[in-house]
């Protein structure tokens, strides 16, 4: 778990590093194309987690999930700056 964790911040310090050098259409796609695969990642490992009722998630699917709304906050707060 750790080691994902730490190879998904890795990932996403090193997208971000390279998005300062990027034009503005770039850098959405590239938010985007991050929030896909967060969510996707989320999906696969939290799924059955979310049919329960009341939905109860476990601490990895907690972090996944705060993952997934930061990478959406950023992207919209990239689509806002056009």
């Amino acid at each position: 778990m750790h080691r994902t964790a730490m190879r998904l911040a890795l990932g996403l310090a090193i997208a971000f590093a390279f998005t300062g050098c990027q034009s503005h259409q770039t850098k959405v796609a590239t938010l985007r194309k991050q929030y896909d695969q967060l969510g996707a990642q989320f999906r696969k490992d939290c799924s059955a987690e979310m049919l329960n009722m009341p939905p109860k998630l476990s601490p990895k699917c907690k972090a996944e999930d705060k993952q997934v709304t930061e990478a959406w906050d950023q992207l919209k707060a990239a689509r806002a700056k056009n």
